[in-house]
């Protein structure tokens, strides 16, 4: 018959074994149960040697009489010893060795969920248009300097006009003021997208450009904002019925430069021009004066010939035939090429 410590250590053996094998599956560590599982089984095996009762003893056999001592001697010597191993195991198990340290640090950096990492913050939208660039100074509300393949360039912003604010011969003009602070809020430490128009540079050195801030131009956002105009056609009309279409929200809606009546013009060469209207005064009537006697009609000189005007597109066009521009009253010469104002149209 199985003594209490034979069926203790045979239901060790069975239950942390079968537990190993479910950690196992679970990445669990595993060692420690199998261990636990070995020494229950060693011990059920020495019990099972060892127990008396199972061994058929006869009472006319003296030698096997004499041997019944022997074997419970036995059996409390191989309780001792496993005693021992056990209480050797708990100490052990006290103080853990460096590895299981090791395992244990292992399993507690695999158990906690290694949190995403989060992307920088960007100073602004993707570029997905024209040559990454990062806007460092904004002059005004249409002209820009920006650091573009490693070299500080300074940017005029194609087919749009803001009032001005730092014009030499100017006055800061209604609504310039705000539009500067809009390109500061939108674009300064900003990054851009610089698409370069058809002429590369002014004749100040300033690059003629769109300026994309993402998948919109910074023109089309001053424009539906009110703070600007569109103006200069010549270069790169690309944009333009784009900007139209921005502009006429501003427009139908009165706001900004639209809000004061003759103060900006669509396509306009010439700036804005804002004068507070002055108070109407009554005149008094005039007296009834006699007519005088007409003069006699004198022969009206006939009208001289007028001029053949030649028509070009932008400055581009007109240089493949006047390469040094064409001077005020020339049947070339058109207002909107002449951008300086000195009578003379796309000057080099």
């Amino acid at each position: 018959m199985l003594t209490f410590l034979e069926v203790t250590a045979f239901l060790l053996f069975i239950g942390f074994g079968i537990y190993a094998f479910i950690n196992i599956f679970r990445k669990k560590k595993v060692k420690k149960n199998f261990i636990i599982s070995a020494l229950a089984f060693i011990v059920f095996i020495v019990a099972i040697v060892n127990d008396p009762t199972l061994e058929t003893t006869s009472e006319a056999d003296p030698v096997t009489v004499q041997k019944a001592p022997l074997h419970k001697e036995a059996a409390t010597q191989g309780e001792n010893k496993y005693q021992e191993k056990m209480d050797a195991k708990k100490e052990k198990a006290k103080k853990p060795s460096s590895t299981d340290k090791e395992k244990k640090t292992t399993d507690k950096t695999a158990k906690t969920p290694t949190k995403p990492t989060t992307p920088k913050k960007s100073t602004g939208p993707v570029v997905s248009h024209g040559t990454p660039a990062k806007v460092v100074r904004v002059i005004d509300g249409d002209t820009i300097e920006v650091l573009l393949n490693g070299k500080q360039e300074e940017i005029r912003m194609l087919l749009i006009d803001t009032p001005e604010t730092k014009h030499p011969q100017k006055p800061v003009e209604k609504f310039g003021p705000e539009a500067s602070q809009f390109a500061t809020k939108t674009l300064k430490n900003k990054k851009v997208g610089i698409q370069v128009g058809k002429e590369r540079t002014d004749k100040y050195g300033r690059i003629l450009a769109y300026v994309w801030v993402g998948n919109k131009t910074y023109q089309e956002m001053v424009l539906e904002k009110g703070l600007a105009a569109t103006a200069y056609l010549y270069n790169d009309l690309t944009m333009l019925d784009t900007f139209h279409k921005a502009q006429d929200k501003a427009r139908n809606a009165k706001i900004g430069v639209w809000s004061i009546p003759g103060y900006a013009h669509v396509d306009h060469d010439h700036g804005f021009h804002y004068k507070e209207e002055k108070k109407a005064v009554a005149k008094p009537k005039p007296k009834p004066v006699a007519p005088k006697p007409a003069p006699a009609a004198k022969a009206q000189p006939k009208p001289a010939p007028a001029t053949k005007t030649e028509f070009f597109q932008n400055c581009t066009e007109l240089r493949t035939k006047y390469p040094n521009g064409v001077p005020a009253g020339h049947p070339a010469y058109q207002s909107k090429m002449d951008r300086d104002k000195d009578n003379y149209a796309c000057e080099r």
